[in-house]
């Protein structure tokens, strides 16, 4: 009898909104032939102002819709629950769930040649350290700043009265950062890669800037053999389909059809 081969993973990501996306985006540039599914939670974002029950609460909701979608394995492509509630969800549930935060702490790692590394993130990332523990762990002379940027997320997603506003708002977080003299920067949440040009040019072409997406995507795509003649991206949402599918079509540069409405 012959065995049938096994089925093509599909890979389930959420996010507390459209950030998510630039792990998408990194994972269809590594590995374009699997399937996924992608649940942006817009009718609850932001997470990074919620209390850490409340955020681990709503990441074991995620992970059981995406599960129930068929998703094989799973990313969670938000820093506040990774942050907060991947040990959590890695216990609960036998499916591979991965984080975005150890794979972009292992590269920051990697290109610092100063050990001086920045982060920022949301105001529950950095209160959880979880970025400086992961870095200090592997580089234990380091020095991590790490600063909380809670307007960068809405600026990202509603977007900036001027382009001059945004540069202001940039600039001010980031200037404790320029006066520790960092070489490394890493953008602790996956809203930022969408405003890195803006971030590098305030930082200057020195400082080399650690994406998380890319990072996460570079751990997950090769635990990931695929042989799918088929593949298929879906997309949900809780909240305001039209604008995600609008503003997912732009980033991605992909047509995504329909974006359909989780209630969860």
């Amino acid at each position: 009898m012959n065995e049938q081969p096994p089925s093509p993973p599909i890979i389930g990501v959420f996010d507390s909104g459209l950030g998510g996306l630039t792990v998408v985006k990194a994972l269809i540039d590594r590995s374009p032939d699997f399937s996924l599914v992608y649940f942006g939670d817009t009718a609850r974002f932001p997470y990074g102002t919620k209390s850490a029950e409340t955020v681990i609460r709503y990441a074991i909701e995620n992970t059981s819709f995406l599960i129930d979608q068929g998703a094989t394995i799973i990313v969670v492509a938000c820093n506040t629950a990774t942050a907060v509630a991947l040990p959590r969800l890695q216990s609960l549930f036998s499916t591979p769930i991965y984080g975005v935060i150890a794979p972009a702490a292992a590269r920051a790692v990697a290109v610092t040649k100063t050990g001086n590394i920045g982060v920022i993130g949301t105001s529950r990332t950095i209160k959880s350290r979880s970025y400086t523990k992961a870095i200090l762990q592997l580089l234990p002379e380091a020095h991590v700043t790490a600063l909380a940027c809670p307007l960068l997320v809405s600026l990202i997603e509603d977007g900036a009265p001027s382009e001059a506003i945004k540069k202001l708002i940039v600039s001010e977080y980031l200037r404790p950062l320029q006066q520790k003299n960092i070489d490394t920067l890493l953008l602790g949440c996956t809203h930022y890669p969408l405003i890195e040009t803006l971030i590098q040019e305030e930082l200057g072409s020195s400082v080399a800037i650690v994406d998380p997406a890319k990072a996460c995507a570079e751990i997950v795509c090769p635990s990931i053999p695929c042989n799918s003649t088929t593949t298929t991206y879906r997309f949900f949402a809780s909240d305001d389909t039209h604008r995600f599918k609008a503003i997912g079509e732009a980033f991605l540069g992909i047509k995504i059809g329909k974006v359909y409405t989780q209630t969860g």
